[in-house]
């Protein structure tokens, strides 16, 4: 998947917005995220759920743009967790030490379980 094609969509339930992206989150598609993330944020969303089910890499500016999601939201009061990460995914975030500032689920709805929302 070329990073042109990167795609971000999502949905909102209850009061949990899941954000899904798409393909290879760089630079470019990064900002797509924050935006995504920011839509919700203004509407008064402050619990939002990053599904990487069909993210196939993150490079380290894509991670810094996941780095100003979380610190946006947390300055909102808000949470957000990360679910269907991919074993390297994770290998690079346990690496970058970055998984201790993350909410980390194997599957979205265990994450709207800890969240407290949607019916699942």
């Amino acid at each position: 998947m070329s990073p042109s094609s990167f795609q971000v969509t999502s949905r909102l339930i209850d009061d949990v917005a899941i954000i899904y992206p798409r393909g290879y989150l760089n630079n470019l598609s990064g900002e797509n995220i924050v935006s995504e993330c920011a839509r919700h944020a203004q509407a008064g969303v402050r619990k939002i759920i990053v599904n990487f089910r069909d993210t196939d890499l993150i490079n380290s500016i894509g991670i810094s743009f996941l780095l100003t999601v979380m610190e946006d939201l947390r300055d909102a009061g808000g949470t957000l967790c990360f679910s269907g990460m991919k074993k390297a995914h994770l290998d690079t975030f346990e690496m970058l030490g970055l998984t201790k500032y993350f909410l980390l689920f194997t599957d979205e709805d265990a994450a709207l379980r800890a969240l407290g929302g949607g019916q699942v």
